[in-house]
């Protein structure tokens, strides 16, 4: 598979929505890139699974980390694939139980990929990076289905982060006008 695969499975999925959207990261835009439909359409998601899968396994890992709440399932069917431990970072601490802001075993000194749906600032994967390198693991690389191109990659470059990508907002823009 590769990326045009990838591409044409989100628009057949409809992730690709147009109006005017307030963003996580605070911004607007006309175009919404909504990952979470892909779980009603369990082929296109095979598709996108199976190829983070294939990258995950090429930047190589011992833990995969999903971050609340999109990055969970994406994290959890990678982990699951691959055969590796998973754990998810919370948006905040959990306010009973065990109080946490990390849930699963995170094994001191283990190589994690931090994995999410799209990313824009990079600034919801920077703080689970943060988070979980406090914990004492090493964090080089993320991994989404999208990235928009508005500075997540610099913002994670400045970390020590490596953002990898299925896909682009612009390529799925460019294959959405001519499909």
């Amino acid at each position: 598979m590769g990326r045009r695969e990838v591409t044409l499975a989100l628009l057949r999925a409809g992730c690709l929505k147009r109006g005017r959207f307030k963003l996580s990261s605070g911004r607007i835009s006309d175009v919404y890139v909504d990952i979470r439909r892909l779980y009603s359409y369990p082929y296109e998601l095979r598709i996108v699974v199976e190829e983070m899968s294939e990258v995950a396994r090429e930047l190589g890992c011992d833990m995969v980390a999903g971050i609340e709440t999109s990055g969970i399932p994406l994290a959890s069917l990678i982990a699951f694939l691959l055969g590796k431990p998973m754990v998810y970072v919370r948006k905040s601490l959990k306010g009973h139980g065990t109080m946490r802001l990390v849930e699963g075993v995170v094994e001191e000194g283990a190589k994690v990929l931090v994995v999410d749906d799209v990313a824009t600032t990079g600034s919801s994967i920077l703080r689970a990076v943060r988070v979980l390198r406090h914990l004492g693991v090493s964090v080089e690389r993320a991994l989404v289905v999208v990235d928009r191109g508005e500075g997540a990659a610099e913002a994670l470059g400045k970390e020590g982060v490596e953002l990898h990508s299925l896909v682009s907002l612009d390529e799925i823009l460019g294959v959405g006008e001519h499909a």
